[in-house]
């Protein structure tokens, strides 16, 4: 275990975002449906995990157990990703997903704390707008905030350091002149102040949470260091481990700790 990671005080967050659960039945497919050209999945088991928001909170508390987090998100039950896996291969062969409309975030349901950091995880889906993401930046104004979203108007983000993927960073526009961005590039790593963080060549197998992954290592290790790169490499690693796995995956304390030690 690295020694800045033991001397960490006691950190407090405040996670705000959309929350979905993640269903993956696994099966067999041994023959095509005689109706159409498509796979025929005999179910074996079914597993069900949190996604999106979720995924970020369970990655960073297996990260840092050295972080509380107050959580603001919908009820898990509105929006549903089912995702159907081929036992052999362990490849997903079809997605189903199940939405239903969000309410808003009020402003009354927002924590009124002394936070170390405020992390949005704004899938877009309805319950953090950008009159709350204002609200938001006013109510905490002294508070570093890490963002990651899928809004193209990035107006209210100010002074956020905020995470976009490439396709999503081109699409993007009404940049704050306070606002920092990281644009992921997949296998090619990241961009931040127009220096290009590069990613170790894994064998990709999976892509789903990545972005989740980046987001969570970024935040724990930024609050464990206060230094931006180291905490940008981390992210790059941690996120290149876990789509080598199937699924959202969430790292362990461990795989955490091995990379911080062993990362270039």
């Amino acid at each position: 275990m690295s020694k800045d990671t033991q001397q960490q005080k006691q950190y407090k967050i405040l996670l705000i975002g959309e929350i979905c659960q993640d269903v993956y039945v696994f099966g067999n497919v041994n023959r095509l449906s005689p109706e159409a050209p498509v796979p025929v999945l005999k179910k074996r088991k079914k597993k069900k995990k949190a996604g999106m928001a979720g995924n970020v909170h369970n990655n960073i508390m297996n990260m840092a157990k050295n972080i509380e987090i107050d959580f603001c998100c919908n009820d898990i039950q509105n929006i549903k990703k089912i995702r159907f896996i081929d036992e052999k291969s362990n490849y997903q062969i079809m997605r189903y997903d199940i939405e239903k409309p969000l309410t808003r975030l009020s402003v009354e349901d927002i924590p009124a704390e002394d936070y170390d950091l405020i992390v949005i995880s704004d899938y877009n889906k309805g319950f953090v707008d950008n009159y709350i993401i204002c609200e938001i930046v006013n109510k905490f104004s002294t508070v570093k905030m890490f963002a990651d979203t899928k809004k193209t108007d990035l107006q209210s983000f100010n002074n956020a350091v905020v995470k976009l993927n490439e396709s999503e960073f081109i699409e993007s526009h009404s940049h704050p002149h306070s606002c920092e961005i990281i644009v992921t590039l997949g296998d090619r790593g990241c961009t931040y102040k127009d220096k290009i963080y590069a990613t170790k060549k894994v064998d990709v197998h999976d892509v789903c949470g990545a972005g989740d992954v980046f987001l969570a290592a970024l935040v724990v290790r930024w609050l464990e260091t206060n230094d931006m790169n180291d905490a940008i490499k981390t992210a790059n690693n941690c996120a290149a481990l876990s789509v080598t796995k199937l699924g959202c995956y969430t790292l362990s304390r461990r795989e955490y700790e091995d990379i911080v030690n062993t990362r270039d």
